[in-house]
């Protein structure tokens, strides 16, 4: 597989020729993790539509995969063409094609957001025309989570885990799998992460790099709340579904609690204690 150098110098070679390409800069600069290959690119350029088309077909390499993120998932891409590409010697490679004013609004600007999947590290390497005024950022800034809620949020977000919970149970006890699953793993998983979020950062008092998609929570949350962590996420037995049911809701309860207790919030007992009343009895209904 070509490193590191070897991928960067062939991507500058392809920008030095091309004309329209006037910077290049690379992103998401991770640290060198195994298993992890990707080079990360933004070619700044003249015409952006141009760069519509599969203008990478044959000059980076002998490329196995294609994919065009942009198409699917423009608002993770605004005023980009995308290009996410595998080579058959294990290089992953992704150029994006933007206009200068989109670069700079995109990665000096900033955007924040939960969930973050996209780094927003990133390094000049070639400036044609020297108009990047941008400084270069070598450290996540995305990632860092210092929310502490305020307590209508932390009212509304307990009111929104019993209403999520109460509908991954519904799919559950009807043998939905698959929706049971989304529900489990997207509204239920995203409104617990973010409990967890504000419960760490209270904890710690100060700031958090929780890493890509909360990737670095292992590392900060507590032992014996992380192995709790780790029974909800189930395979498709309907039974571990329910254990993985019960550890969500054990989790919010000891995360919940100590976030209103840190935060001088009245932690819903009644409501937590109703609502699983009511998901009882759904299953003692059925």
């Amino acid at each position: 597989m070509r490193g590191e150098r070897e991928i960067i110098h062939s991507v500058l070679a392809l920008a030095e020729r091309d004309d329209g390409v006037r910077a290049v800069i690379r992103t998401d600069l991770l640290p060198v993790r195994e298993y992890l290959h990707s080079c990360n690119f933004i070619f700044v350029v003249n015409n952006i539509d141009r760069y519509d088309g599969d203008v990478f077909r044959d000059s980076l390499g002998d490329r196995i995969l294609l994919f065009r993120a942009d198409r699917s998932y423009p608002e993770l891409f605004p005023g980009a063409k995308a290009h996410l590409m595998v080579f058959g010697d294990g290089a992953t490679i992704v150029v994006q094609a933007m206009g200068r004013d989109a670069f700079l609004e995109r990665y000096n600007g900033g955007h924040e957001q939960l969930d973050v999947w996209i780094g927003d590290t990133y390094q000049k390497l070639l400036d044609k025309d020297g108009l990047l005024t941008v400084d270069d950022r070598l450290e996540e800034r995305q990632t860092r989570f210092s929310e502490i809620p305020t307590r209508e949020a932390f009212a509304d977000a307990c009111d929104e885990f019993w209403w999520v919970m109460k509908t991954f149970a519904e799919y559950t006890l009807r043998r939905e799998l698959p929706a049971a699953m989304y529900y489990l793993n997207v509204s239920v998983r995203g409104l617990l992460n973010r409990m967890l979020r504000w419960h760490i950062v209270l904890r710690l008092g100060r700031p958090v790099d929780m890493g890509i998609l909360d990737s670095h929570l292992e590392q900060l949350l507590e032992k014996d709340l992380f192995r709790l962590y780790e029974v909800t996420w189930p395979d498709a037995q309907y039974p571990h579904i329910w254990e993985a049911f019960d550890a969500v809701a054990r989790l919010w309860h000891e995360a919940g609690s100590r976030v209103a207790k840190e935060c001088g919030f009245k932690y819903p007992h009644e409501t937590e204690e109703s609502m699983l009343a009511f998901i009882r009895n759904l299953g003692d209904l059925k």
